[in-house]
């Protein structure tokens, strides 16, 4: 293995364990779900049918998702690109209601009555997510290249 390649497999773990930690997020959700519903609601992006549904389960997603970022590197590369789908429409959801000039938690990191509101840093705060994951699935590939 050429030290290119190490470095490239360091990068690839290190941006995985920083987006996983982010990721875990998902578990506080997880024990409060009526106030993430809230969180939800508040986006007014779904339906109402739909936003229950939305808090019970996606939480699961990025938990299961941070996890196998951490314990489970046969499936690495798949919570990498859910970790970049998710990203992507929290983000998109974020913009939306801050053009509709809405100011409330997001909820990203629980649903703390007295959470910042959401603002431009919670955008820049994704796309840096959103490029560790993109630099996660670049060192993989080049990684596990041949030399």
């Amino acid at each position: 293995m050429t030290r290119d390649q190490k470095t490239y497999r360091m990068a690839y773990w290190l941006a995985s364990l920083i987006v996983a930690g982010v990721m875990l997020s998902g578990y506080y959700k997880i024990l409060r779900p009526a106030d993430f519903a809230l969180s939800v609601y508040r986006f007014h992006l779904l339906p109402d049918v739909a936003v229950n549904l939305t808090a019970l389960y996606l939480p699961w997603i990025e938990t299961v998702c941070a996890l196998c970022l951490i314990f489970v590197p046969r499936y690495r590369v798949a919570a990498l690109w859910i970790a970049l789908l998710l990203l992507v429409l929290f983000t998109g959801g974020i913009a939306i209601n801050l053009m509709r000039g809405s100011a409330f938690g997001c909820g990203c990191f629980g649903s703390a009555p007295d959470a910042a509101p959401m603002s431009g840093l919670s955008i820049a705060r994704n796309l840096a997510l959103m490029a560790l994951v993109g630099l996660a699935l670049l060192s993989r590939k080049r990684a596990w290249a041949r030399p």
